[in-house]
């Protein structure tokens, strides 16, 4: 049986919330869903809706935030495809992906392929997330006040270098098999760094 909402796209009230909650719990339930897997999937759902308000289907919503949780970075290698995974579910894997697409966008989630080519979901808010953007950071500061310094053009592309060295095989915060896309993560994350600091200090 697919549940169909009758709140769309009503201003998101806290009860609104908790009834989609309710909702999906009783859900995994049904399905035997471990509770770990439950309580992050059920908090990914509580972050999209006070976001966006809550969706026209109720079951691949749900769906789809499960998908999202079981498949993070640190379950590598993770073999279920999302065909099989909409399959267990007995949903169509279309409106799984359309949902999973919908919350990756909304909530800014990074999506790392290995090289079977399955995605894996990093959180704009997790763990992984909060130490790249935490060792770019630091980094880029350095750089660029060595570069005032010393008066010659800093080095970005050997900064990445180090820092996805350090990220994905001396800390190990993050598989080495995504390392040539945390790669490009990192770089871009350089970029937008590096620009903010330096229109900091010209702009004074």
């Amino acid at each position: 049986m697919v549940t169909h909402f009758d709140d769309e796209h009503l201003a998101v009230s806290p009860q609104i919330i908790v009834k989609v909650v309710r909702d999906a719990h009783e859900f995994f339930k049904e399905n035997k869903i471990d509770e770990r897997y439950e309580n992050m999937a059920l908090d990914l759902l509580r972050r999209y809706v006070s976001k966006d308000g809550v969706p026209r289907e109720a079951d691949p919503f749900f769906g789809a935030a499960l998908y999202m949780v079981t498949r993070h970075p640190w379950s590598h290698p993770n073999p279920l495809t999302k065909t099989e995974f909409a399959s267990k579910l007995r949903m169509k894997e279309s409106s799984l992906e359309w949902y999973t697409d919908r919350i990756t966008e909304k909530l800014g989630f990074a999506v790392l392929h290995d090289k079977a080519h399955l995605p894996f979901f990093m959180d704009s808010q997790g763990i992984i997330a909060s130490v790249v953007d935490s060792v770019v950071s630091a980094s880029v500061g350095e750089v660029v006040i060595r570069g005032i310094v010393t008066g010659s053009p800093p080095s970005y592309s050997k900064l990445a270098d180090g820092i996805v060295d350090r990220l994905c095989n001396v800390v190990k915060i993050v598989p080495s098999v995504f390392e040539q896309e945390i790669h490009n993560l990192v770089r871009r994350k350089i970029e937008d760094e590096s620009k903010r600091l330096s229109d900091q200090l010209l702009s004074r």
